[in-house]
């Protein structure tokens, strides 16, 4: 899972017995005596040691975030400490010393498509897996259907519709009803079978977008809000698990995607959704297209760009012809990071910031401060003490 998840949360994760069963048993079967494994993500290691458990020689554990130390104990707690490597960085800058036989990762938000999981796992699979090697997830599909959601709709609408002291609330609504959200469904709040919007198959895949049309023949009449979208893990020889509607609960969710208003069908009306995943920056931007032939005909046209507020000013920032100039801000950043050259301590060159902005920093310790952020996210994990 993603940078950023505390240990709270990866316990979590090591509840929810749909998902780690599976995976427990996906490496049992992938896992042989004597051979290598790349635990991506590996946040508090729970699938290195089972890695170890199972009879893989070396583990190499990656994990950008800090619960790396919470596996590290876990490891020393189990006697499992000399059998695993761990590497305290992201896996795109790692380099191993041997190719590994299995790589396992659960990179997945709500949905497999997450942030940068995509790049990860395509990467891994060309640098850090032997030929032949198995991954772990192989695939995962996503499916969709109409939703009847009335209490997950009204909760995403409700305070941008009741009265505000008589003021209008229009603008905030609409942004609301062009993000998806994290919901969690009956089977039978569909309103039409499932259909698969795409396959991601992690042994060739490398395109981080996605998109595809859906359409629906809805099965009972009934007022749709929306649509849901899931996705049923591949984990390899017939093993896996589903967050589909109805299934045992999982900790992702299903995710929802809103219409603009609900929709009212009858059965045997025609939906129709063209829906796409952007990759833009370090995350995705989707786009759906709706439309609804029937008694209720309706079009709708939606994007989570429209969710984010983006102010005038922010914009002009981006243009390709603003010509930008550091601020106060920018320029303390800039001399700090001039400074980590492996030379000087961070107490120097936070003595040299207060020097400099000694209107910003009252004392070298406010100052140590920031240099010991920017310390953390950009010093290479080489960097030693004097």
């Amino acid at each position: 899972m993603a940078e950023g998840y505390d240990v709270a949360a990866y316990g979590r994760m090591a509840a929810d017995r749909a998902r780690t069963e599976a995976y427990a048993r996906a490496l049992e079967a992938a896992v042989r005596p004597g051979c290598v494994v790349l635990d991506l993500g590996c946040g508090t290691g729970l699938f290195a040691l089972l890695a170890c458990r199972f009879g893989a020689r070396r583990v190499y554990a990656v994990e950008p975030g800090d619960a790396l130390q919470v596996a590290r104990e876990l490891a020393r707690a189990n006697g499992m400490e000399d059998r695993i490597t761990f590497l305290q960085d992201v896996s795109t800058r790692v380099e191993l010393p041997e190719r590994a036989d299995v790589v396992v990762a659960d990179l997945r938000g709500a949905l497999p498509l997450f942030g940068q999981a995509i790049a990860t796992l395509a990467d891994a699979r060309r640098r850090l897996l032997a030929p032949g090697g198995v991954l772990v997830p192989r695939a995962d599909t996503l499916r969709a259907a109409p939703v009847e959601a009335a209490e997950a709709y009204r909760r995403i609408v409700a305070p941008w519709e009741e009265d505000h002291f008589g003021l209008e609330a229009g603008a905030a609504r609409r942004r609301v009803v062009n993000a998806w959200t994290r919901e969690r469904f009956e089977a039978e709040q569909l309103l039409a079978p499932p259909e698969v919007w795409t396959t991601l198959d992690y042994a060739t895949r490398e395109e981080a977008d996605a998109r595809g049309a859906l359409a629906w023949t809805a099965a009972r009449d009934g007022v749709a809000h929306g649509f849901a979208v899931w996705f049923d893990a591949d984990l390899g020889g017939g093993i896996g698990y589903t967050t589909a509607p109805g299934a045992p609960p999982t900790v992702y969710g299903t995710a929802f995607f809103p219409w603009p208003r609900p929709v009212s069908l009858k059965g045997g009306d025609r939906v129709s959704v063209a829906l796409e995943a952007r990759m833009v920056g370090d995350d995705y931007v989707w786009l759906w297209e709706s439309r609804i032939e029937g008694e209720g005909a309706a079009g709708f046209r939606q994007s989570t760009f429209h969710a984010a507020p983006l102010s005038p000013t922010r914009l002009a920032r981006r243009a390709h012809d603003f010509r930008p100039a550091l601020d106060e801000e920018g320029l303390i950043d800039r001399m700090a990071l001039s400074w980590m050259d492996g030379r000087a301590s961070l107490g120097e060159i936070a003595r040299e910031l207060h020097a400099a902005f000694p209107a910003r920093f009252a004392t070298w310790e406010a100052a140590l401060t920031r240099v010991a952020e920017l310390s953390d996210r950009y010093a290479r994990a080489e960097g030693g003490r004097p």
